[in-house]
C-alpha cells in the first residue's frame, strides 16, 4: 500500500486524516483579475484542455497543520504581516512549469523574499508539532492554468513563449485559505492587512 506524501513527506493515516492545508496567498485586485480571466478564457476557446486556475493568486507560503493550532497560527502570522509593507506586484510575460502549468511571469522577488524570511518563525512552530516543514516560495508565479495534456502543451508553449504581457497591481493584504481535504473548496479564514505604502 502506498503511503499518502503531502509536499514531499510521508503521513500516517492519521495525520491525513488530522492536519489542514493552509496556503498564504496574495490575490490580483479586481482589474487585473477581469484582465487575466480574458486571458483564460481566450486560452480555453483555443486550447479545451488548458482548464483555468480558480481564483488566480499567488502562493506566498503553504503549510499543513491541525486545526487545534490555527489560533496560534493566526497571532503569530498576524505579528509578522502586519509589520510589512504592501508593495507591488509587476507581472511580465508568461512560462511553464515541469508540472505543465502555463504561468503569468512576478519580476519583483525581493517582497516575496522578505515574507518568507518573515515566515520561518511559522516553519518552527508547526514543526514542533511533528508537523510537515513549511513550503515558503522566494520566487513565487501566478498560475494561469491547471496542467496541460502532452498533445496541447507544446503548441500552447510555442504560442505563448512570444506573447506580450504587461500588468501590475498593488498588495494591501494577504489571505490565509484551509483546506480540510483535497476535494474541499478552499476556504477564507483569515486577512492579514500589510503596512500602507507611505509615499
Amino acid at each position: 500500500m502506498e503511503i499518502p506524501t503531502i509536499m514531499g513527506h510521508q503521513l500516517t493515516d492519521r495525520a491525513v486524516n488530522t492536519l489542514n492545508r493552509y496556503r498564504l496567498m496574495a490575490y490580483p485586485d479586481m482589474e487585473t483579475e477581469l484582465i487575466i480571466q480574458a486571458e483564460q478564457q481566450y486560452m480555453q476557446r483555443r486550447y479545451r484542455t488548458a482548464l483555468p486556475v480558480q481564483p488566480t493568486g499567488i502562493v506566498v507560503a503553504e503549510f499543513m497543520a491541525r486545526e487545534d493550532m490555527e489560533a496560534t497560527l493566526i497571532r503569530w502570522m498576524h505579528r509578522i504581516i502586519s509589520i510589512q509593507p504592501s508593495f507591488r506586484v509587476n507581472i511580465q510575460g508568461f512560462g511553464a512549469l515541469s508540472s505543465k502549468q502555463l504561468y503569468m511571469r512576478v519580476q519583483e522577488q525581493q517582497p516575496f523574499q522578505q515574507l518568507a524570511g518573515a515566515m520561518q518563525v511559522v516553519d518552527q512552530y508547526i514543526r514542533s508539532y511533528d508537523c510537515p516543514p513549511a513550503k515558503r516560495f522566494t520566487h513565487p508565479c501566478l498560475p494561469l492554468t491547471e496542467a496541460v495534456p502532452d498533445e496541447e502543451f507544446e503548441k500552447v508553449v510555442l504560442e505563448y513563449a512570444g506573447r506580450k504581457l504587461n500588468l501590475s497591481f498593488e498588495v494591501k493584504e494577504l489571505l490565509l485559505i484551509r483546506n480540510r481535504h483535497a476535494a474541499e473548496t478552499g476556504k477564507q479564514i483569515n486577512l492579514f492587512r500589510l503596512q500602507p505604502d507611505r509615499i
